[in-house]
């Protein structure tokens, strides 16, 4: 069997020229890195265990010396996750900027922890790329700084206040919650917590086969636009009228939820390129979470934004149809691979 690592040993002479006396290094090879013992391609492997495969730090040495035959100390291990961080940095600048661009872009959060405190990662998506950043609270300054104060997209979210603060063109408020907190309704020991449910379900089944039939053509978009103002009027003519005439606490509590963010429910009706749910950001999120509990959280503040960093190289390269470890090779390949400085003459 073929050994599934090659090494290579390079040596750079010092050249003098002798017509005009400079003197230098040759460059080195496209994926090596100066004082570095590993090439980019072994590099970008170790990046997607630790981040695709959520290997923690132990195990991706352990993979490397098992499979590969290659020790790696933590030392090693510590500066090629800096390599990342390095190599990284510009796409992941591009990929914010055009975050805060105008279009649809689902948000969300969750808990991380650095030293064991708690903090926050949060998330925004578009079609094209995924960024997430590490921030040390969950209010609306986090994401004013994560869209941008003049967002004029549509903002699709949960109910969260902290999104409540923030400029967008639209507000899309995340139907599947509601639903998972209607079905927890309708199994209540107060009828009036599951009247609230069978009444609203059926607007809801209406408003996504809609949403359906216009993606599958069989709705014309004013067609569906057209069913916006009907559907509301159904909604709000079951939360103005209860049958028993006052909702109990739970169904009330939604009723006024509803209220609260009342021009944000059907804006996929009008835009129909939004979805009904969040569920993009949540799924973006979802390996974080992952990450998260294999891991503890992190150690120090970069080794926290390279979680939100990886995660949005991840993702972003998902969404593009890219393969993640060949992207991750050429981001890493191009960065760091200065030689040498010059001798003074």
């Amino acid at each position: 069997m073929p050994d599934l690592v090659e090494i290579w040993e390079y040596e750079r002479p010092l050249y003098q020229c002798p017509v005009c006396g400079w003197q230098g290094y040759q460059d080195l090879p496209l994926g090596c890195r100066e004082g570095f013992s590993y090439g980019g391609r072994l590099s970008s492997v170790v990046g997607w265990l630790g981040y695709g495969g959520n290997l923690s730090w132990s195990k991706q040495r352990d993979v490397v010396k098992s499979i590969f035959g290659i020790p790696m100390s933590q030392g090693s291990l510590a500066k090629l996750h800096q390599w990342f961080s390095e190599a990284l940095q510009p796409a992941y600048e591009q990929w914010w900027s055009w975050i805060q661009q105008p279009g649809v872009r689902c948000v969300d959060e969750t808990s991380y922890r650095l030293n064991g405190v708690n903090h926050w990662i949060w998330i925004a998506t578009a079609p094209e790329c995924c960024v997430l950043f590490f921030a040390p609270t969950r209010s609306s300054a986090e994401v004013k700084r994560l869209l941008g104060e003049d967002f004029a997209g549509v903002l699709s979210s949960d109910c969260w206040s902290a999104y409540g603060p923030q400029s967008a063109g639209a507000k899309q408020k995340c139907w599947a919650h509601l639903e998972r907190e209607l079905k927890v309704l309708t199994t209540s020991r107060f009828p009036e917590n599951r009247e609230l449910a069978h009444r609203v379900f059926p607007i809801i089944h209406t408003e996504r086969q809609a949403h359906r039939d216009y993606h599958q053509e069989r709705l014309s978009r004013v067609e569906l636009q057209a069913l916006r103002p009907i559907v509301e009027a159904e909604l709000a003519d079951v939360l103005e009228h209860p049958h028993k005439g006052r909702w109990a606490a739970d169904a009330q509590a939604l009723s006024k939820r509803f209220r609260r963010h009342w021009s944000d429910w059907f804006t996929f009706l009008t835009h129909p390129e939004v979805k009904p749910d969040n569920n993009n950001a949540e799924r973006g999120l979802r390996p974080v979470v992952i990450h998260r509990k294999v891991t503890g959280g992190a150690r120090s503040d970069w080794g926290a934004q390279l979680v939100a960093m990886m995660f949005s190289f991840l993702e972003s390269m998902r969404r593009q149809g890219e393969n993640a470890v060949d992207r991750l090779f050429e981001l890493i390949a191009s960065s760091g691979c200065s030689p040498p400085a010059v001798l003074p003459g």
